[in-house]
């Protein structure tokens, strides 16, 4: 992967400038099951593969990580090591518990001084408006925005049996509960949280796609450079 030989392209004949942005906060760190990758270990794949398919493409693909604050500020580039430096940095510390994810959003736009393309890799446990107002700014702003909400299929459908300790990562607050109770309603909860989040970033022209960890990685690939490969 390191002597794919365009990577040494001059700046000017790259075609797009790209950022991803990463979500790494605690939340991303759970998976329900123990024979699956966890949230963030199947993001971190996703984002490595999908920065080497933007430099196979010849297009400058940088990288920021966030949780509490942006732990990764990596600006676009397709010189030689650039996907050995995001490889490297998906291995730096984060797994803060809050997400803040307009900020990186924000810097992801700082790094891009022209019209680019920016994927964001989350499991969007955090508030719709801040999040869907920043992805506004940066369409307004020129750039193309990908959303790849990242999902263990544990948070989708509950156990058809037994109790069950609900606990959110993100504040560590606790409610037991028995899952034959509440699976419907927690069901209906989901799908209307979902819905919300495809109708906000389609209303700002965003490009949105539910990506489960026990999926293979080509399906979500192929669905995020789908998106690049519109752009002109």
């Amino acid at each position: 992967h390191a002597r794919v030989g365009f990577i040494g392209l001059k700046r000017e004949e790259t075609t797009l400038r790209a950022t991803i942005v990463l979500d790494v906060s605690r939340s991303m760190a759970w998976r329900g099951d123990a024979t699956r990758l966890t949230k963030l270990a199947y993001a971190e794949r996703l984002a490595a593969a999908l920065a080497l398919l933007f430099l196979r493409q010849r297009d400058a693909v940088g990288l920021v990580r966030f949780d509490d604050v942006v732990r990764t500020s990596l600006p676009p580039r397709v010189r030689v090591g650039q996907w050995q430096r995001i490889v490297a940095a998906l291995d730096d510390p984060g797994a803060g518990r809050a997400s803040a994810a307009p900020a990186a959003l924000e810097q992801a736009g700082r790094l891009i001084t022209r019209r680019g393309m920016i994927v964001l890799i989350s499991d969007l446990l955090m508030d719709t408006t801040d999040v869907v107002s920043r992805v506004r700014a940066l369409r307004h702003a020129g750039h193309h925005v990908a959303v790849l909400h990242v999902l263990d299929p544990a948070e989708r459908e509950l156990p058809a049996h037994g109790d069950a300790l609900f606990v959110d990562p993100e504040s560590a607050i606790e409610v037991p509960a028995a899952s034959a109770e509440v699976r419907a309603a927690y069901r209906e909860t989901v799908d209307r949280a979902l819905g919300e989040w495809r109708d906000s970033f389609a209303g700002v022209g965003a490009a949105y796609e539910v990506v489960s960890t026990d999926a293979p990685f080509g399906v979500p690939l192929r669905r995020a450079f789908a998106v690049r490969q519109r752009l002109p």
